[in-house]
């Protein structure tokens, strides 16, 4: 999809973290979404992700996989807890450690 000459694309081989989503943890609810997208928008630091769009991606809501620099975005975002890892994706393993290190929407209140 196009909104202003951009693309919308989401990255590929992850669940993206609602902004309105609330986490639970020790019994305290806290903005989850928020913190997410807050976290990502700070590694981002105003920098360019470069993404493997098909040729067809004007027309097409998609998912494609993104790098910033040498840096694996869909990585990046599952094994900091930012994002959770497709079911039939590549970051399952990512997802784990996230989890079982409370790492970004698994742990407490950020």
């Amino acid at each position: 999809m196009r909104r202003g000459g951009r693309c919308g694309v989401a990255i590929s081989g992850t669940v993206d973290i609602d902004p309105d989503r609330a986490c639970t943890f020790d019994n305290t609810a806290w903005p989850c979404g928020l913190r997410a997208r807050a976290a990502f928008n700070a590694w981002l630091r105003g920098r360019a992700l470069k993404c493997l769009l098909p040729p067809d991606a004007d027309r097409f809501a998609i998912a494609a996989p993104c790098v910033l620099g040498k840096q694996d975005v869909g990585a990046w975002l599952v094994s900091n807890g930012w994002a959770m890892a497709a079911p039939t994706g590549d970051y399952g393993k990512a997802e784990a450690v996230a989890r079982n290190a409370r790492m970004g929407i698994f742990g407490p209140p950020q």
